[in-house]
């Protein structure tokens, strides 16, 4: 497969913005990131306050991470502390505390699917593609369902979802800074749209994908009750429309979801993006 076994490894980092989930993160992403081997002296977790500092290093095994940082409250708030937090350049791995496993996609495999073997390989993988992209935002397949993930790289304009994506740290100042507007829902859509504006590419990797319980766990966006973030079909609906306002030219507004919530539609309306296979 892969540059992955030639090159050394990525000095990466795992940041994990997390919010009244102390014991979330304690079941789920943390024996996760365990499981497969990711030394904590990577894993850095951000929470809203002090007194949230106090719950979360009373909850959590100090052995499975490596330092708790008390950031702000909100989740695009925290994604641009997150960015200005660590150096320029340095690679970054932002995951979400509810994250229970991670499926690859297996054309023999029931169901196409399989439980993912090597995430630092699908890490290394995220930051190399990058590197030959010449671009700084990676992600994942955004449903943990192989009867739509596939075995293609993507490099044109593709939803980054932010439960699990990677990114050479942009900060948040200068020409090449990337920092969102968007506080609430769909802030992860905003900032796939400031990547590829900056770069002209970002990297998704549609044979890996997160499983995760987007709408349903306690704590995080449920709980948070600051403007735009309430995760209800209003709120929901408010950030799809925000962003098609804001972004005409890359997004449109998608309401015909079986789900019921209002969706968004990613394209590069000002030419066609570029597509490649390649195997893995």
């Amino acid at each position: 497969m892969s540059p992955t076994r030639k090159n050394k490894l990525h000095d990466f980092v795992v940041a994990i913005p997390s919010y009244k989930r102390a014991d979330t993160l304690k079941e789920k992403t943390l024996p996760l990131l365990d499981h497969y081997g990711i030394e904590p002296r990577r894993i850095h977790i951000f929470v809203a306050n002090k007194d949230e500092e106090k719950v979360y290093k009373e909850t959590l095994d100090p052995k499975l991470y490596g330092k708790i940082i008390v950031g702000v409250k909100g989740i695009g708030p925290v994604r641009n502390f997150i960015y200005d937090y660590f150096p320029i350049g340095k690679p970054i791995v932002s995951m979400d505390d509810d994250i229970q496993g991670f499926l690859e996609y297996d054309a023999k495999a029931p169901r196409s699917e399989k439980k993912l073997g090597d995430l630092k390989k699908i890490i290394q993988r995220g930051f190399d593609e990058c590197k030959k992209a010449g671009c700084r935002l990676w992600g994942v397949y955004p449903v943990a369902n192989g009867f739509f993930m596939n075995e293609r790289v993507t490099t044109d304009l593709k939803y980054i979802i932010a439960c699990f994506e990677g990114f050479f740290n942009p900060g948040t100042k200068g020409a090449k800074g990337i920092k969102l507007n968007k506080m609430g829902h769909k802030d992860d859509y905003e900032s796939s749209i400031l990547f590829y504006k900056a770069d002209g590419a970002v990297v998704r990797m549609n044979f890996v994908a997160p499983k995760t319980a987007y709408y349903t766990e306690k704590g995080g966006l449920q709980e948070y009750k600051g403007k735009g973030d309430i995760r209800s079909p209003e709120g929901i609906l408010e950030g799809a429309k925000w962003i098609v306002a804001k972004y005409p030219e890359f997004a449109k507004l998608n309401l015909s979801k079986a789900s019921g919530r209002a969706e968004v539609k990613l394209k590069d309306m000002r030419e066609e993006g570029k597509t490649r296979k390649v195997k893995h």
